[in-house]
């Protein structure tokens, strides 16, 4: 499946951005995808359990936890990291720019085009015209040690809701970018070459893919 394709392709080009979504939007669900978040992948879009940072009670914690429950209490309180992942088109190793097909196009000088290449092989590209807001936790250490801690008891969570998902699935959100807007291609095996190209529009407005 494409989602499939694009995760595995760009996670293993660019391991420390963790798992790229295929349906990045929470799908009315949740507000957006946050450090602490305890969830799943299925079908390109993170489900999320519950918030593994927040009480029990707190105003944006899910309608149910786990028995037991008990929040992740960090000595270091400012422990996120905010920045900014720059405008880019982040591809797989089997994805390539086509040399003939970049730069200005003469019938709209207004907008940059590139082309992209993918042979016979599974690639992917994620393109993000705009900037990224990133969270990272700088206490993973303490963040892997409560997985391992209280994983037994989120699973069998999952299960009594019927999820249908293995214990392997179960993730705890360290870091996170989100972007307003980008675009997804993934390329499955084909007998020939494909293609895809981009064109970006820079405007006094902002930038806005086509």
């Amino acid at each position: 499946m494409n989602y499939d394709i694009f995760r595995d392709e760009l996670g293993s080009k660019y391991p420390a951005y963790g798992c790229a979504l295929w349906e990045p939007g929470p799908g009315g669900l949740y507000n957006s995808v946050e450090v602490g978040d305890v969830g799943f992948i299925r079908r390109g879009r993170f489900h999320r359990l519950f918030n593994a940072l927040l009480a029990s009670e707190h105003e944006l914690q899910s309608p149910s936890v786990p028995e037991y429950y008990e929040p992740l209490e960090l000595n270091e309180q400012s422990h996120i990291c905010t920045s900014t992942l720059s405008p880019n088109d982040f591809h797989s190793t089997e994805v390539r720019t086509d040399p003939d097909v970049f730069g200005i196009n003469a019938s709209e000088p207004e907008t940059e085009r590139v082309t992209y290449l993918c042979s016979r092989k599974k690639g992917a590209i994620l393109s993000l015209p705009v900037p990224a807001q990133c969270k990272d936790t700088v206490a993973v250490g303490d963040f892997g040690k409560w997985l391992i801690k209280h994983i037994d008891v989120w699973f069998a969570f999952a299960q009594n809701l019927g999820l249908g998902i293995k214990m392997e699935d179960i993730i705890l959100v360290t870091g996170r970018h989100l972007a307003r807007s980008s675009a997804n291609v993934a390329f499955s095996k084909s007998q020939v070459e494909e293609r895809v190209s981009f064109g970006v529009t820079t405007d006094i407005s902002g930038v806005n893919v086509m």
